[in-house]
């Protein structure tokens, strides 16, 4: 019987976003590839997003677009899917871009400036989640610079303990400073969270020590760049990844 999950969607208004997991496969060049995108707040679930809200893609290793298949699985994901005819970094992402319009005692209503003239404020809400399958056994380690309205990702990635990683923030594919990022990790005992920073180039180095899972969420605001529709924008980026013992790329 297939459980019925909440829509809490809205909810982004007060901080949830949504992450990319990946399954625990090995891939070779023409299988199909999946993720699973999950949503609440800084890695703890809560309900799920209106699949027709948001855009998916998935970039291959040069850069060619995929399409991406969504699925309900009944449980707290969705299960993404696409196809591979390359080795290296696949790269999926799922894209949520809407305005909202509050008003006096907490409450919100989704639409811009000229919907709701008489708005408190409004703000457009623009966040991006992805994540790295790595396919094959020789590809190159390098990560395609995909253009989405936010990206927080790696630059030549070793998933490994005690390996050193880079990330870039990039709004429209210009680098983005902010002090507000968040490093979670999964443990055993619950999520233990780092806050950390980007710099002006909008890189931040990590060395993660244990293995397991990670996600990476940087927040931050621009000035609107259409007063007439909404006030600020307001930017997620996410970027869930495994860290692993030892390399078995080419195992």
């Amino acid at each position: 019987m297939k459980t019925t999950i909440k829509d809490t969607t809205d909810k982004l208004v007060y901080g949830h976003e949504g992450w990319l997991d990946a399954y625990v496969f090995h891939y070779h060049a023409g299988d199909s590839i999946m993720s699973m995108l999950k949503w609440g707040h800084n890695m703890e679930y809560d309900g799920l997003p209106r699949i027709e809200e948001l855009t998916y893609k998935a970039f291959a290793p040069d850069g060619t677009v995929e399409e991406v298949t969504v699925k309900e699985t009944g449980k707290e994901w969705l299960d993404l899917t696409s196809e591979t005819d390359q080795e290296g970094y696949y790269i999926f992402s799922t894209v949520y871009d809407n305005c909202y319009a509050e008003y006096p005692g907490n409450k919100w209503k989704k639409g811009d400036r000229t919907q709701y003239p008489d708005a408190m404020n409004v703000g457009r809400y623009v966040q991006s989640a992805t994540n790295c399958i790595f396919v094959g056994h020789d590809g190159t380690n390098d990560i395609y610079a995909a253009p989405l309205p936010t990206s927080l990702l790696p630059v030549s990635p070793d998933f490994l303990a005690g390996h050193e990683l880079t990330f870039e923030l990039k709004t429209e594919g210009k680098p983005q400073a902010t002090e507000d990022v968040d490093l979670i990790f999964q443990g055993e005992d619950g999520n233990e969270t780092t806050k950390l920073s980007t710099d002006a180039d909008g890189i931040l180095k990590i060395t993660p020590e244990k293995p397991g899972v990670y996600s990476l969420i940087a927040r931050y605001q621009l000035d609107s760049d259409n007063p007439e529709s909404y006030d600020k924008i307001h930017y997620t980026a996410t970027h869930c990844f495994r860290i692993k013992e030892h390399d078995d790329h080419h195992h």
